[in-house]
């Protein structure tokens, strides 16, 4: 199960353009300002331990109260989908999810199933040539099916590491916008209720409510409302994650019951440069899809050597005999809104026939598509590894540009707040919490989309690119 990069919906993003918020939410790092500056040009990730948390700096209401007003709104994710057992942090999972993902075990015992076959044909000696000429070739064809489940297990590892991740922090990601949008939701009821005192109250002049009317009332408990909707879709988020990430680990929930320790997103720090051909470098020799093309080129040349082998016989076996060429995953093409090229599936007959002449020459056709494979699955490698770094080169930018934006916005509130006495700055001081609660909602999305971008980078360079994500 893969969850797209924005399961969440941001509990602020409609809100703050219908109802007015009378608070603002300040970014800070273990009590001080978020220290991130990712302007630095693609480097290698490291991590200093931060993570993005968010305060307020006006009084909060008591925490009875607070858990009141929460249970009056229906915000009681803890009691509708309530969370138990252990906590993990994403190295646990990681290896629970390497010892128990059931494709990792498929792909072990094809392994063991291709070293029995090639124990099998080395117990063959020098008199069965003169039964089957061809022997020899194949035990030389069945080093390269070692090679190739070899190659077919880590590709797999390296998607299980990565699913691992997204999934994790996506649901991690997924809490933080709960809790704003739960945030908002609680101050939006408070202006709500005030508003209906203020309008049944006989006792205040219109005058001095300086234009609020039922009309804004319903404005703001329609914002309400939407903010109560985009809170359950978060909520549901977070459950769409934990469950896809419970699929990739190969557990569930009744027999292995765990939470994610990680209560923030961490703020990753940049500090050694990254280049597109680097990256492209390191795809290049460390991707276990050429490791595994490679095999089969080899493999179908030798078909060739092993048919030229038996000149008298009509119909041989090819290598295709014991194995199923097109069970191995082909990236397939997609020339819908988002262009993906796609991969060449390779050819063998089960059995080749005619005479010898004939047979090598069938032979050395399908051994020269294994080439055209390979010199697929070779710009493939390259297509993927320029596409991820330019992903990752855009969420580094726009994660510098949202922090840079949310620092403007904090600066924009407390410049209104200082002269928000006259009605004119308070209508003012509302457009700069509105601001500064998107800003939040946007620098939470940055540093998310940042994350994920690093785990396609571990991948895509088959961990030539390491980030240190914390409890890894």
């Amino acid at each position: 199960m893969r969850l797209p990069a924005r399961t969440p919906v941001y509990a602020v993003r409609l809100v703050a353009g219908l109802v007015p918020l009378s608070a603002v939410l300040v970014a800070t790092v273990n009590g001080q300002p978020v220290p991130v500056n990712p302007t630095v040009p693609a480097p290698v990730p490291s991590v200093h331990g931060h993570t993005v948390k968010f305060q307020n700096p006006l009084p909060a209401p008591a925490a009875a109260q607070a858990q009141k007003e929460k249970d009056k709104n229906g915000l009681g994710a803890e009691n509708r989908y309530p969370e138990s057992g252990p906590e993990l942090t994403l190295g646990e999972c990681i290896a629970v999810a390497l010892e128990r993902q059931p494709s990792l075990k498929a792909v072990k015992d094809s392994t063991a199933a291709t070293e029995a076959g090639y124990r099998a044909l080395t117990n063959f000696g020098t008199a069965s040539t003169l039964v089957s000429p061809d022997i020899e070739i194949r035990k030389q064809q069945a080093k390269r099916g070692l090679m190739a489940t070899a190659a077919e297990y880590q590709k797999l590892h390296n998607e299980v590491v990565q699913d691992v991740t997204r999934l994790y922090y996506t649901a991690v990601y997924a809490k933080q916008q709960q809790e704003l949008a739960e945030t908002v939701i609680l101050r939006l009821d408070f202006l709500v209720d005030i508003g209906r005192i203020l309008l049944k109250d006989p006792k205040i002049d219109p005058k001095t409510l300086e234009g609020f009317n039922t009309l804004k009332l319903r404005m703001m408990e329609n914002g309400l409302l939407e903010a109560k909707k985009l809170h359950v879709t978060a909520m549901v988020g977070r459950q769409k994650a934990l469950a896809g990430l419970r699929e990739v680990m190969g557990v569930d929930a009744r027999t292995f019951p765990f939470r994610i320790k990680d209560a923030a997103l961490p703020v990753m720090k940049q500090n050694v440069e990254i280049t597109r051909e680097r990256v492209v470098e390191l795809a290049l020799e460390r991707r276990p899809e050429l490791v595994l093309a490679s095999a089969g080129v080899d493999a179908f040349r030798l078909e060739v050597y092993a048919q030229g082998r038996i000149p008298f016989k009509r119909v041989v076996p090819t290598l295709a005999q014991g194995a199923d060429l097109h069970s191995k995953e082909i990236p397939q093409a997609s020339r819908g809104a988002e262009y993906r090229p796609g991969g060449i599936l390779p050819e063998m007959p089960p059995q080749l026939v005619g005479s010898k002449y004939d047979r090598v020459c069938r032979a050395m056709a399908f051994a020269q598509r294994a080439e055209a494979v390979y010199e697929k699955a070779r710009n493939l490698i390259i297509a993927d590894a320029e596409t991820i770094f330019y992903d990752f080169d855009a969420a580094s930018e726009k994660l510098s540009l949202s922090k840079e934006q949310f620092d403007l916005s904090v600066d924009l509130q407390k410049r209104v707040r200082d002269v928000a006495d006259n009605t004119k700055a308070k209508d003012q001081l509302v457009q700069a919490e509105v601001i500064a609660a998107k800003a939040q909602s946007d620098y939470v999305q940055a540093v998310h989309e940042y994350l994920l971008a690093l785990a396609a980078l571990e991948r895509v360079t088959a961990g030539g690119i390491r980030p240190t994500f914390p409890g890894r």
